[in-house]
């Protein structure tokens, strides 16, 4: 942070400059590994579905954590604060996710942090895509995809969701980056 703060300040690039190549590294990187990581899990696990499918929802929710971690360390004063507040709220997306506790499940009180979960989106996501043409019925005669409340849902609908998800964290990061000031020089 000391070196951004101090090359900021004389003027050797913008903060959008310094988002932009730091996610674009870290993108191109995520692919190779998303790629590679998907394809052993995918066919090693014997998935259904089609694979560049579940390749994409995980290259974007790994994206979008990417750039939740830059949102998260430029709004944190120090190191310390911002490994505390990652995973803290990273554990709050799980349990409102859908699949810990079904959305249907939990507390009306509770729905808004359901809609505004990426876990969720990447994860009915995956669902839909492992269980739309080989859906297996369950006790009580409930498929899977009704018992998560997914039945009838586009998965590319999540997919686009989890995309808008990066864009408005991108968007935060670039304006926390731009705004937020924690030290002096």
């Amino acid at each position: 942070r000391r070196l951004f703060v101090r090359e900021r300040a004389d003027g050797l690039y913008r903060v959008f400059t310094y988002l932009a190549a730091k996610l674009v590294e870290e993108l191109v990187l995520s692919i190779i590994i998303t790629l590679i990581f998907s394809s052993y899990v995918f066919y090693g696990v014997q998935l259904k579905g089609a694979w560049v499918v579940f390749w994409l929802i995980y290259f974007i929710d790994l994206s979008v954590g990417i750039v939740l971690a830059y949102l998260v360390a430029a709004l944190s004063p120090n190191m310390d604060v911002a490994n505390a507040a990652l995973p803290g709220f990273v554990v709050t997306l799980l349990f409102f996710a859908g699949q810990l506790i079904t959305v249907d499940s939990i507390p009306p009180w509770w729905q808004w942090y359901s809609r505004i979960d990426p876990l969720r989106y990447a994860w009915g996501a995956l669902m839909i895509n492992q269980f739309e043409d080989n859906n297996v019925i369950l006790a009580g005669d409930q498929t899977i995809l009704e018992y998560y409340s997914l039945s009838g849902v586009d998965k590319w609908a999540y997919v686009g969701y989890l995309s808008l998800f990066w864009i408005v964290f991108a968007t935060l990061a670039l304006l926390a980056l731009t705004f937020v000031h924690h030290q002096k020089r």
